[in-house]
């Protein structure tokens, strides 16, 4: 990124995000946030000092492997704009990603299509721009041989977690042996240029250790690709990490270091990852108000209560409903102000019947007009609502801390020098300090 956009991309940050001091907890935000209620709309309170901190912590155990932002979990501004301000390349999906990223200055070499069945509209973008891109058959890269003759290109190869919440082997990858040898005799046949190979664990994989074997089976294409001419330089171990507050990248870094140790030891080979839910899904809190109740009967005894919030699967919970992925309700307000404990349901606002997500949880009674909040839901929320019945898409407050806004504006100066900038975070006593902890960050 040239010193300009740097400034640019800086200065559309701070115009976007709201500054607060070291002290102000997230209690602090939310408590601000329901006092200034009520509000019709969600709030997704937004914290960037998350995104920075999350972005350190790998940089910090994982240097060798850059980090590609996938934009698609979540696109706001405020996170799409520090990851480019901190140096972070982007994992695109679509044309429009491309552009938008392009249009903040990110340099085509820190890009990745990563989309493994493009439109031709796209691939005609990728080619002007010179950026590499990704297949996994033969009608694929067949396309590409047509549109992007000149393409660098990563083979996808399908290497599953037992245990991530998305399998996306079914739909994108080709299978590691066979298939893979009969890709790569077609793209030599071509005269394309397979640069590198690219893998998808599978969406929140809890199997860190899936990493390890999936690079020992890149390190045998990587071999096949040798002994037909391809020499690969280029390695994109994709995304699956885990974005909840309690956990971390630690235990990934050390299966995936030893194993570029172990299979690897190159340094001079460019690695990159794919994060996405890592980076963005601590960062947002979501504020969610009752707006109706019922109870469910049988004769006069009641058997639980429903509660109607202005948030639902059309907004916030599509993942928690559709992806299994568990949501915690916590009451925000004293319990002591609350009714007994009693089963409850959670739906959304909309007229469709199947708006709910979650069911069966005992919650204390609440009133209607009370608040609930839901930590960890930046990943695969916002960018999956939509305006079903015309209810309001969730309102996004963002948020940085003093100490971090200081941080962001050296790096603003650092004009784009991504050693320094890595230096910079790495050296920052403020970042230290919380990475332990993340005392603002936790009510």
């Amino acid at each position: 990124m040239s010193s300009a956009n740097t400034e640019t991309v800086f200065e559309h940050l701070m115009s976007t995000v709201r500054q607060i001091d070291d002290g102000t907890s997230l209690h602090d935000l939310i408590d601000r946030v329901v006092d200034s209620g009520p509000h019709d709309e969600p709030i997704h309170v937004l914290e960037v000092d998350s995104v920075v901190l999350r972005y350190t912590e790998w940089l910090r155990h994982m240097p060798r492997v850059k980090q590609y932002y996938a934009i698609k979990s979540n696109d706001t501004d405020a996170i799409v704009t520090t990851v480019a301000l901190l140096g972070g390349g982007f994992d695109c999906a679509s044309q429009s990603e491309l552009e938008r990223v392009l249009g903040l200055g990110i340099p085509p070499e820190r890009i990745i299509y990563a989309q493994p069945s493009k439109s031709v509209a796209s691939l005609k973008l990728a080619r002007q721009r010179s950026i590499r891109t990704v297949f996994d058959n033969e009608f694929e890269l067949d396309k590409i041989a047509k549109h992007y003759p000149e393409a660098e290109l990563l083979l996808r190869f399908r290497y599953d977690s037992t245990n991530s919440k998305i399998n996306l082997g079914t739909k994108f990858g080709c299978d590691a042996n066979d298939e893979a040898h009969l890709l790569l005799d077609r793209a030599r046949d071509l005269g394309m240029k397979v640069v590198g190979w690219c893998f998808n664990v599978g969406s929140m994989s809890y199997d860190a250790e899936v990493f390890y074997g999936a690079i020992r089976t890149g390190r045998c294409i990587s071999d096949y690709a040798a002994s037909i001419g391809f020499q690969f330089r280029v390695l994109d171990i994709g995304g699956g990490f885990v974005g909840d507050k309690d956990d971390n990248i630690v235990r990934y870094a050390d299966h995936i270091n030893r194993a570029l140790e172990e299979f690897y030891p190159d340094e001079t080979l460019e690695v990159f990852a794919e994060p996405g839910r890592y980076l963005c899904a601590a960062a947002v809190t979501n504020i969610a108000v009752v707006q109706g109740k019922r109870y469910f009967r049988t004769g006069n005894t009641i058997n639980s209560v429903g509660y109607y919030l202005n948030d639902g699967i059309y907004g916030t919970f599509y993942s928690a409903k559709h992806r299994g992925l568990e949501c915690k309700a916590l009451v925000w307000k004293s319990l002591s102000e609350c009714g007994p404990e009693r089963e409850a349901k959670l739906f959304g606002p909309t007229c469709d019947g199947n708006d709910y997500f979650l069911a069966g949880i005992r919650l204390p009674e609440l009133n209607i007009g009370d608040t609930l909040v839901f930590e960890t839901e930046g990943a695969y929320s916002n960018v999956n609502s939509c305006r079903f019945n015309g209810f309001h898409l969730p309102k996004i407050v963002p948020y940085v801390r003093d100490s971090i806004a200081e941080l962001l504006q050296k790096v603003k100066a650092l004009k784009g020098d991504l050693q320094c900038t890595e230096k910079a975070l790495l050296d920052n006593e403020y970042l230290k300090l919380t990475s332990n902890n993340w005392a603002p960050l936790k009510f």
